[in-house]
């Protein structure tokens, strides 16, 4: 049985929690991080040295850092949909999860934590504007990331995108990118696990 060390309120869990649902798979949650179990005792962090979650547990396996375990996953459990079997594809599909990961996601999540800690310093505004209208011209004549189906890519850049339509403010319109994120929300998993984050 897949043990997932997480919490429901985390961006990364939530991405592991809906690849799980997509694939079918049952696990148990084993209730960790802030406000839900600690990551900073000597027992987790023989799990994961960082002390983060998502951490997964599989028989002597122990994954960690949230892409490495949605690859992990797809691999293991043939989900060829999500990431493909071949190289290429796999590069198409992993660019795209790196690049949620490192252009995407900090520079909004210091705005969030910056907004909402009453701050009115809107430095990395322009990044996140910028790495949104990318992302909108690369849903131009494209469904989702990589293609034309749900991927990986899809799965990991999904609470960014979701957290982009809550920031308050003027923004850009980017069309493509609602009807993106229209479509991700016929997912079950997106739905239950992505878009409850605040």
């Amino acid at each position: 049985m897949i043990e997932l060390f997480g919490r429901p309120n985390s961006s990364n869990s939530a991405k592991v929690f809906w690849l799980l649902d997509q694939i079918g798979q049952e696990y148990r949650l084993v209730p960790a991080g802030r406000g839900f179990g600690p990551v900073d005792t000597p027992e987790f962090l023989a799990l994961n040295p960082c002390g983060k979650v998502p951490v997964l547990r599989e028989g002597d396996a122990v994954i960690w850092e949230s892409n490495t375990v949605l690859r992990y996953l797809a691999r293991r459990f043939d989900a060829v949909s999500l990431l493909p079997s071949s190289a290429v594809g796999q590069a198409a599909v992993e660019g795209w999860m790196d690049w949620a990961s490192i252009t995407l996601t900090p520079p909004l999540t210091r705005l969030r934590k910056a907004r909402s800690a009453g701050k009115t310093d809107d430095t990395d505004l322009p990044a996140v504007i910028a790495a949104c209208t990318l992302l909108d011209r690369q849903l131009d004549g494209r469904d989702f990331i990589a293609g034309p189906s749900l991927t990986l890519a899809d799965i990991s850049a999904a609470p960014a995108v979701h957290r982009w339509f809550l920031l308050a403010g003027d923004k850009p319109a980017l069309p493509r990118l609602v009807a993106y994120a229209e479509r991700l929300g016929t997912f079950g998993g997106y739905v239950r696990h992505i878009r409850p984050l605040n």
